[in-house]
């Protein structure tokens, strides 16, 4: 069971490739690009113990991405703090159409 469990989708004219790149410039995360076999590339950070981030490209080429966003009960990182730094970081990409949607897997 998840302290935190959230999720956004949102539209960029960036490539995740170029996300990855502003994200880590800008900090104050560092963050990698990671594989799988479900989701394909999507970019991963662990801020905080117990807390975890994800970007994953929703439409291939259609520039619409969602972030995952999770925090486990012993940590002791809390969602209006991790939530803040999320959100400052799709300001500096020029991420539009934010909206809140229902967490998956």
């Amino acid at each position: 069971m998840l302290k935190h469990y959230w999720a956004y989708e949102f539209t960029c004219a960036s490539s995740i490739e170029g996300i990855l790149d502003e994200f880590n410039r800008s900090g104050p995360w560092s963050w990698q690009m990671r594989d799988s076999a479900w989701y394909g590339d999507y970019l991963n950070v662990r801020p905080a113990k117990g807390v975890r981030v994800r970007i994953h490209e929703f439409q291939e080429g259609g520039r619409t991405y969602t972030a995952l966003l999770q925090i486990e009960p012993e940590s002791p990182a809390e969602r209006p703090r991790i939530d803040e730094v999320c959100k400052g970081l799709l300001a500096k990409i020029s991420a539009q159409n934010i909206k809140e949607i229902e967490p998956y897997d």
